[in-house]
Parts: C-alpha cells; sequence; structure tokens
C-alpha cells in the first residue's frame, strides 16, 4: 500500500470537534477503498467495513430504518459491536443504497462520537431525481491518481522527495537531474494505484500497460451502471475519444468528428465529470473577482490520469518529443493543478482574450485568496510568452509562473518595453505550487 498524502489530512478529520461522518469521492481504481483500510489499521483498534455493492450486505443494510436499527444490524449480521472513538465504521458504495445515504444526517446528529467514512465512485452520477447528500452534515475529502510526491514515495525515492519538499527559492536543488528523470517515469506510467504497483518492482512497462488497457475497458463497462438509453453511445463516444484530446482544447459539436450535436455531447462530457474521469477547464476572459467564466468557448480537456493518456494515444516513442509533447505536459500539469485541493474541487481555467481582441490564451489560471495565477506551460525550451505579457499588462496583479524543464528561480523578461518577473517551476516542483508564491 503506498502513502498517500490524504491520510495527514484524515488524521486531522479524526481529531476534529464536531467532526462529522466523512464522504470520500473520487473516480473507480484511484485507490480510497484500500487508503481508508491502511489508513485505519494505523489509527483504530478495529474497522468495521460494509460493501454495499455485495448483494448480501446490501439487503441487509439498504433494510435499516434509523441509525439505532443499522448499527444493531452491524452487530447481528457483522458479529462486531460499533465502540465510539474505537471503531472505524466503513461504508464502501454508497452510491448503491438511497436510504443508507440519506441515514448519513441522523448519523452527525445521534452518533456525533462514531468515525463514519464512506466512499462512492458513482455517487456523483447518482444525484438528483431525488438523491440528494444531506448538506451540512456531511464533510467531503478527494481523492485522485497518485501525484509525483506520491509516485516517488512508492519507488522509494524518499530522500529526494524531502529534498523537493524543502527546497526554497534561491536554493540549488542537487536532485533535478534525478528529479527530470523520475518525472519522465511519470509521465510513462502514470498515477493509477495498481499500475505502479505492477510497475515498481521490476519497471515491466508491459504489465503497467496491460493493467491501464483493463482499467480503460472497465471504465467503458461501467457506463450501464450510471446511463440508461441513448445516453450511453455517447458517454461511450466521451471516454474513447477524451484521452485523445488530453491537454487540449474541444467543444461539444461534432466531438471527435461524430457529428452529434452539442446538447446531447455536453450532457455526456459532463457525467463523465461527475464521476471523475475527466475536467472540463473553462474559459475566462476577465482577471476582475469573481471570475466570469465563459462557457460557450472552447473547452479545455483534463483526463483522469496521463498514463492511461499515453496508452490510449498509444504514443510512447513521442512521449517528449513532437506536438504530442505539448498536450501531454499540458495534461500533467493540468491534473496536478486539478488534484491540488482534497477538501473541494480545485477550479482551474484557462485566460482567452476576446476574439475580437485579437489571439491571445494563458494555458491556466488558478484563483489563490485575491490574486489571480496564469500559468503558461512551456514543455521545449522556448521562452517566449506573448499571450502571458498581454495579461500581465491588463492586470500587473496577476501572478505570472512559467511551468518547464528549468530550475526553480524568478525570471525577469523584457517585453514592449516593460518588465516582467515570472516565477519558473520545474515539472517536478509543480506540486507545490501554492506555497511556493506565498
Amino acid at each position: 500500500m503506498f502513502k498517500r498524502k490524504l491520510e495527514e489530512e484524515l488524521s486531522k478529520w479524526k481529531q476534529m470537534p464536531g467532526r462529522k461522518p466523512l464522504i470520500l469521492r473520487g473516480a473507480r481504481q484511484v485507490g480510497k477503498t484500500s487508503l481508508i483500510r491502511q489508513w485505519a489499521s494505523d489509527n483504530f483498534p478495529q474497522c468495521v467495513e460494509i460493501n454495499l455493492e455485495k448483494k448480501d450486505q446490501y439487503n441487509v443494510f439498504n433494510a435499516a430504518s434509523s441509525v439505532a436499527d443499522f448499527l444493531k444490524r452491524v452487530k447481528l449480521v457483522m458479529g462486531q459491536n460499533i465502540i465510539e472513538s474505537q471503531t472505524l465504521l466503513f461504508i464502501d458504495e454508497i452510491q448503491e443504497s438511497k436510504n443508507v445515504l440519506e441515514l448519513l444526517r441522523f448519523f452527525a446528529e445521534e452518533k456525533p462520537g462514531l468515525h463514519l467514512i464512506t466512499a462512492g465512485s458513482l455517487l456523483e452520477a447518482k444525484l438528483g431525481d431525488n438523491w440528494t447528500i444531506p448538506v451540512g452534515r456531511v464533510d467531503y475529502r478527494y481523492l485522485y491518481p497518485l501525484t509525483f510526491f506520491e509516485f516517488l514515495r512508492a519507488v522509494g525515492q524518499l530522500d529526494l522527495v524531502q529534498e523537493l519538499q524543502t527546497v526554497r527559492w534561491g536554493e540549488t536543488l542537487t536532485g533535478a537531474v534525478l528529479a527530470q528523470e523520475w518525472f519522465k517515469e511519470y509521465l510513462t506510467v502514470g498515477g493509477m494505484p495498481e499500475v505502479v504497483a505492477r510497475w515498481v518492482p521490476n519497471k515491466d512497462y508491459l504489465a503497467a500497460q496491460q493493467v491501464l488497457t483493463r482499467l480503460q475497458t472497465a471504465y467503458a463497462e461501467d457506463i450501464g451502471r450510471y446511463a440508461v438509453g441513448a445516453e450511453r453511445k455517447y458517454l461511450e463516444l466521451v471516454i474513447e475519444i477524451g484521452p485523445r484530446l488530453a491537454g487540449g482544447l474541444f467543444n461539444y459539436h461534432n466531438f471527435g468528428e461524430s457529428g452529434y450535436r452539442s446538447r446531447e455531447i455536453g450532457e455526456a462530457v459532463r457525467k463523465a465529470e461527475q464521476v471523475m474521469l475527466l475536467r472540463q477547464i473553462i474559459a475566462i476572459n476577465s482577471t476582475v473577482l469573481p471570475l466570469a467564466r465563459k462557457y460557450k468557448r472552447s473547452k479545455k480537456l483534463v483526463w483522469l490520469d496521463v498514463g492511461l493518456v499515453n496508452q490510449i494515444n498509444n504514443n510512447y516513442q513521442e512521449l517528449l518529443t513532437g506536438g504530442y509533447k505539448g498536450k501531454i505536459m499540458e495534461q500533467v500539469v493540468g491534473q496536478t493543478l486539478v488534484a491540488g485541493s482534497s477538501s473541494r474541487p480545485q477550479d482551474v481555467y484557462y485566460w482567452a482574450r476576446n476574439k475580437d481582441e485579437g489571439s491571445a490564451e494563458v494555458d491556466y489560471c488558478v484563483q489563490l485568496r485575491n490574486k489571480l495565477i496564469a500559468i503558461e506551460v512551456k514543455a521545449g525550451g522556448i521562452r517566449e510568452m506573448k499571450s502571458l505579457f498581454s495579461l500581465l499588462k491588463i492586470d500587473p496583479q496577476v501572478v505570472p509562473i512559467r511551468v518547464s524543464w528549468d530550475q526553480l528561480q524568478v525570471e525577469r523578461y523584457r517585453h514592449d518595453g516593460l518588465q516582467y518577473e515570472v516565477r519558473s517551476i520545474p515539472f517536478y516542483l509543480l506540486e507545490r505550487w501554492k506555497e511556493l508564491i506565498v
């Protein structure tokens, strides 16, 4: 089992006064169940695990009429007593039972001392249609594929992780070359836990690719669990074509040269986003807060995991060359930004000037408190950043970042007679972007 950063968040949740039941959200196969089991074994004398995908357990617990009835059924069927402060109650695949989901609010009211965690990969797809999460009665945490630092821990590069986590502006990073080499491995393998587990012992790329293929097939087969009727064919198209568009712009209309209409594809993309297979990056054209989203502009697509993107595109030999290089680096940067918050989804945008004002786009924008952070991705050695400088000319308060293979440093540029300072952050340090720019 890999050490995940989210374990620290779970430990904080465990100690919270007024703690509420926690719902762990994330796509299938990102390691939710394994994470909770491992964390529970390290933090509780006892863990009671209920899996509502198992028909016998579903039949028992879906029929519970109250919290007391639910806990009585745990004792009778599972043969375990729930002891507050000593027991973690873990309900997996909670999206299978509307009744159990609605019971969560009463756990919060009647058993505030109980540690209760639930998980559900397809929960978001079930919401609506009379399915609701008890607002204000639960907490959320989000789990994504392994980040680069988590990947390094999985391969045993603990000293390198320590250096990457502590290096500051102006300091020499002795492990820079090693970090670059491991980041290239991360680009190839990705961060899906089972894939990494198969790859780590012998760097078996073939075994990793076999798991990636199986995962992609499983995601396609899952469609029948949350889509009905004609919407299935649109979702099948999104899951087939989406990874090929990762890191680039797309439109709903004629998605993947399919000829399908915007409405149907738009609904399918949103459904795939609900189950966390992708993230749509929406355009903004202003830096005024709160940011105004331009929903009618083209969207940028970030897929769940860079390893899945490589496998579906079958472009391993051109991973760091040619046009694919730029797209895959935008994918991995977008993936890193999306995974930047475990307590709520990180809002990520790209900036695009109005069409009647000329052509200018900045790859990613994120809001940090009252500042807009603008991020340009440079896969090669090119330092030209006309779009970024156009944005800075409009609003000098924007914080500019260039993400590339170059070292951690503050760079100075002159453009159209103006001076700019740009923070240069290497790809392998990007997940520290928040603390580096404070």
